[in-house]
């Protein structure tokens, strides 16, 4: 099969060219892939900035068609519409594996960097982490599942939000647009944050019907401040890993407030840390999904609750990689597609 290839680490070393299709061992699934989705991570990849096993096919967004089913699979037929997680390779038995947070597992490898990912004609992966996607979603839709079961885990798992509460999300790439929807799909209400040269982005959640505000145009500690009567936002998330959006977060929440960090950051950063004590802040931080993110996703994109078809602002065939990385890598855009 084609497949784009990481083929050393460092920066670039990456190439569309022949690779062996894999096939369905015992317990795995071997899908067709349809669409996958460029994330943020395959950027790093590419400038040699995370972590990968080369030679390894990126990509660990996607969406596709049960092809072959390997021995002893039996919830999933050839035809079937799916996706999967992207822990392929866990050890089953430590302390966050029995616990169902396996992405801790110091022995997971992830599809995409650990192990071979969705940016090729083919993909196999273990039985228990695919799921089967409903009719009422596309498969171009079906793409977004995992930085949807990312914003999901996030929010349901990290925080109780009520109708009642003020939420800011920081950063309006696919996360923080995802993180916006899921929190006004509660009721309270979501103030979408990011710069100027977000203004593309930021129109996009706008037609969505999430308020949204350019932080270098306006005070947001003050427009907060109106909102909340003085009191300050009840929940931060921050989903950009940029300092300053951190920083403006601790400053904008209430005394008590909760700050979600989502968005990877650099391994150093300069914040306001001290508004972490005298305001008594708690700081969560929020990687990857779990099994239950899946499903939960799947059945609010199913009911509309979320709406991710905007999102999805361009589409390059896999061998046109380089001019969708190039895409991803501008503001410009939310979801970069591939597909074969």
């Amino acid at each position: 099969m084609k497949a784009v290839v990481k083929t050393q680490k460092g920066e670039g070393s990456i190439s569309y060219t022949d690779f062996d299709t894999p096939k369905a061992e015992r317990g795995q699934v071997l899908i067709k892939v349809s669409f996958a989705g460029i994330c943020g991570t395959d950027l790093k990849i590419r400038a040699g900035q995370y972590g990968c096993n080369p030679p390894v096919v990126l990509g660990h967004e996607y969406s596709g068609i049960v092809e072959e089913i390997g021995e002893g699979v039996v919830g999933f037929k050839q035809g079937d519409r799916v996706i999967s997680e992207t822990a392929q390779v866990i050890c089953g038995k430590c302390e966050y594996c029995m616990s169902g947070n396996y992405l801790m597992c110091d022995e997971r490898l992830s599809i995409g960097y650990g192990t071979n990912g969705a940016f090729g004609e083919y993909i196999v992966v273990r039985e228990e982490i695919v799921h089967k996607v409903p009719e009422e979603i596309s498969l171009e839709e079906a793409a977004l599942c995992e930085p949807s079961a990312v914003s999901f885990h996030a929010v349901f798992d990290y925080a109780s939000i009520k109708p009642i509460h003020t939420v800011i999300v920081f950063g309006p790439g696919a996360i923080g647009q995802l993180v916006a929807q899921i929190v006004k799909s509660t009721g309270a209400h979501v103030i979408l944050c990011g710069t100027s040269r977000d203004q593309y982005r930021l129109d996009i959640a706008k037609k969505l019907g999430i308020e949204t505000i350019v932080t270098d145009n306006i005070s947001l500690k003050a427009h907060v401040d109106k909102k909340t009567n003085g009191k300050g936002a009840d929940y931060a998330f921050d989903c950009s890993g940029a300092a300053p959006a951190i920083s403006q977060a601790l400053r904008c929440l209430k005394k008590k407030g909760i700050l979600v960090q989502v968005g990877l950051t650099k391994e150093h950063i300069d914040i306001d840390y001290g508004l972490i004590p005298m305001k008594e802040i708690e700081v969560k931080g929020a990687f990857g999904h779990l099994h239950s993110s899946w499903e939960g996703v799947l059945k609010m994109m199913e009911t509309k609750q979320i709406n991710v078809e905007p999102l999805i602002t361009h589409q390059f065939l896999f061998e046109d990689w380089e001019k969708g990385f190039n895409q991803a890598a501008e503001l410009n855009c939310v979801k970069v597609l591939l597909h074969p």
